[in-house]
């Protein structure tokens, strides 16, 4: 695996910086990371520090919807990932005008710190 540069090499974003694009608490997503591994799982650099890419980010935010918007439970939200998954869907908030507009706010974000 390469060594991952920063933010404009690779577009790899630390932990703070999803925070600060997202809005989901640090703890959190660490959280996350260990219940959702199978599906979540940010590169490390050599320093052993989480970095994610635009990728990992959406699925931080599909977790997200799932779990304070839909209100699933970890539980619930981890078979609903799975079921998109089977179905070809990736994403769980196309119907919901609300989280569109969440999405596209974060796109915007997300270019203007690159």
């Amino acid at each position: 695996m390469p060594k991952l540069k920063g933010v404009r090499g690779l577009k790899a974003f630390s932990i703070g910086q999803v925070n600060a694009i997202t809005g989901i608490p640090k703890p959190t997503l660490r959280y996350w990371e260990k219940e959702f591994g199978d599906y979540l799982d940010p590169r490390r650099t050599t320093g052993n520090q989480r970095r994610y890419d635009e990728n990992s980010i959406a699925k931080i935010e599909k977790i997200n919807y799932l779990v304070k918007v839909q209100g699933y439970t970890i539980e619930g939200a981890k078979r609903q990932l799975d079921n998109l998954e089977q179905v070809g869907t990736t994403d769980p908030a196309s119907q919901d005008p609300i989280a569109e507009l969440a999405r596209a706010m974060s796109d915007y974000l997300l270019k203007k710190s690159s």
